[in-house]
């Protein structure tokens, strides 16, 4: 059976990674996790009695589908609006860890091989990296983590790093007191340079916040961790899959077992001022992605993400 939440979200306006305009949203979003959705959206059932509750909009994330759809189409019942569509990649953790690495090519398992050795040298020796899972060391690994997220980009430009109000570490403890948490830290000299955050919800551990300082990019910290979180979850019995959410990148596609193509839909309740402000989303979007495709043309795309990235 399908769960929804209610939730305030902000329907938001980009340009590239910049934030334009924002509109705030009483939503309801469907819970259910993806894998167990079938393949192809259909609009819920519930709709009519959510928009009579002062619900804006109603959305599935990561809807399994087969192939692009429609980005805006008119319903009788709502707007459909579909504003991005991606492979959502997981792991399955069957079997065990050596098994898992048997996924890679030779040349992809020797060049993990050699970050780690590369990494252990300069380390001194030894990689120092930790779990923790207890409520009283997750303490220790929000102080610790939080360190890092404030370094991060996605910290700095897009206001996406660990949360630090006090609801979010209440929850954390939660979920720490009922083992559905972990968090993954790696050192240099001591000193935490990167970090993922996952809880945990019927047996599914989320990718949820990821970060690593910039100044040990060349040594692939992230890389480094996601590799030691991997091997220690394929011991942990109640976990059964590890997501990398919404969202595509090569990090997730090397390190995943299973991926399918996702779409986000959402069904706005029909007037014209939620058909205007869905209109400039896609514009803004169509925009963006116009201005990408020319500056990779041009070969400057990366140079000047890593810019915006170095000056945020």
């Amino acid at each position: 059976m399908e769960e929804w939440s209610r939730q305030s979200i902000n329907f938001t306006v980009r340009l590239g990674e910049m934030s334009v305009l924002a509109w705030p949203l009483n939503a309801c979003v469907l819970k259910t996790h993806f894998t167990k959705l079938p393949i192809h959206p259909t609009v819920p059932a519930e709709l009519p009695k959510l928009f009579r509750d002062s619900v804006d909009v109603v959305v599935t994330r990561s809807h399994p589908i087969e192939s692009s759809l429609a980005k805006l189409s008119i319903l009788p019942q709502a707007i459909q609006y579909i504003p991005s569509s991606y492979r959502r990649y997981w792991v399955v953790l069957d079997g065990n860890f050596e098994d898992y690495l048997k996924k890679f090519s030779a040349k992809s398992r020797n060049t993990l091989l050699r970050k780690i050795k590369r990494f252990a040298e300069l380390s001194g020796g030894e990689i120092d990296w930790r779990e923790y899972c207890k409520p009283e060391e997750m303490h220790e690994f929000y102080k610790l983590a939080m360190e890092v997220s404030q370094k991060t980009y996605q910290e700095r430009l897009l206001d996406c790093g660990l949360p630090s109000d006090q609801q979010f570490q209440e929850n954390m403890l939660a979920l720490a007191a009922e083992d559905n948490v972990r968090g993954y830290l790696l050192f240099y000299q001591k000193k935490p340079i990167a970090y993922i955050y996952c809880p945990v919800h019927d047996g599914i551990a989320l990718y949820e916040y990821v970060g690593h300082d910039p100044e040990y990019q060349r040594w692939s910290p992230g890389t480094l961790l996601q590799y030691f979180a991997l091997q220690r979850m394929f011991t942990a019995s109640h976990i059964k899959i590890f997501d990398f959410t919404e969202g595509e990148g090569a990090h997730k596609a090397f390190f995943a077992t299973n991926n399918q193509y996702c779409a986000d839909v959402y069904y706005f309740r029909r007037t014209w001022l939620n058909l205007i402000k869905v209109a400039l989303h896609a514009s803004s979007d169509k925009l963006s992605d116009g201005i990408v495709r020319m500056l990779d043309k041009f070969g400057v795309k990366a140079a000047i993400k890593k810019l915006f990235r170095s000056k945020a």
